[in-house]
């Protein structure tokens, strides 16, 4: 199996990093790495991270979830890259599994929504997603059941090849997957089971729905 480096974005989740990592550090071996990108955080994100031994790239100011991936990108000195979120929302466990469908495809995400509604997701987070998956499913002809996961697994060359990523938070997963869809990547979801989040959510029905809404779009069409 390659090697891979795993992205953290973080802003603000002291209550998660420490976990994240330690899990991610179980699943990885020699020539792997894990960086959090601290994204101008306020509390002790960036600490507890570099206690863990995570290594720890720090904007003095929130710039978004999708600049600190972009930094996390140009950081990373494997081509493999894997990103998951600080909140333990996401199974680290899952990803060497992702890593063997890697094999056979160029983007492969996990899905936390081949089930009707994860116990463990706020009702406004699985709302917005399904409504969100169903859209990116008609417009891209191809289905989709979790357009905004942030467990994601793919070589920076995917990258490289398609268009810019236009999205500055939380919609750069919805663009991501429209776009490789659109240019006929080979896409891959992989089941995981969600977990209950720590810290507080961000995310807003309304603001992000349409922000997804725009992010599909953008990667169909521009």
């Amino acid at each position: 199996m390659e090697n891979f480096s795993i992205i953290i974005p973080a802003f603000n989740e002291e209550k998660g990093i420490a976990e994240v990592i330690r899990r991610c550090k179980k699943i990885c071996s020699k020539g792997d790495e894990i960086i959090v990108v601290d994204d101008g955080s306020t509390d002790s994100t960036a600490q507890i991270a570099k206690r863990e031994g995570a290594i720890v790239v720090s904007h003095k100011q929130n710039k978004g979830k999708a600049f600190a991936l972009k930094t996390g990108f140009n950081k990373a000195k494997n081509e493999v890259v894997v990103t998951i979120d600080a909140d333990c929302t996401y199974p680290p466990e899952a990803i060497p599994r992702m890593m063997r469908e890697l094999e056979n495809a160029d983007l492969v995400v996990g899905t936390r929504f081949r089930r009707m509604w994860p116990k463990d997701l706020a009702w406004h987070r699985v709302l917005a997603n399904k409504i969100g998956a169903l859209f990116a499913s008609v417009l891209l002809q191809r289905k989709v059941t979790d357009v905004t996961t942030g467990l994601r697994a793919f070589r920076k060359k995917v990258l490289q090849e398609m268009p810019e990523i236009k999205a500055k938070g939380l919609d750069f997963e919805a663009e991501f997957t429209a776009r490789a869809i659109t240019k006929g990547l080979r896409y891959k979801e992989v089941k995981i089971v969600a977990e209950m989040r720590k810290g507080n959510s961000t995310l807003s029905f309304f603001k992000h729905l349409w922000l997804f809404f725009k992010a599909v779009l953008r990667g169909k069409f521009k």
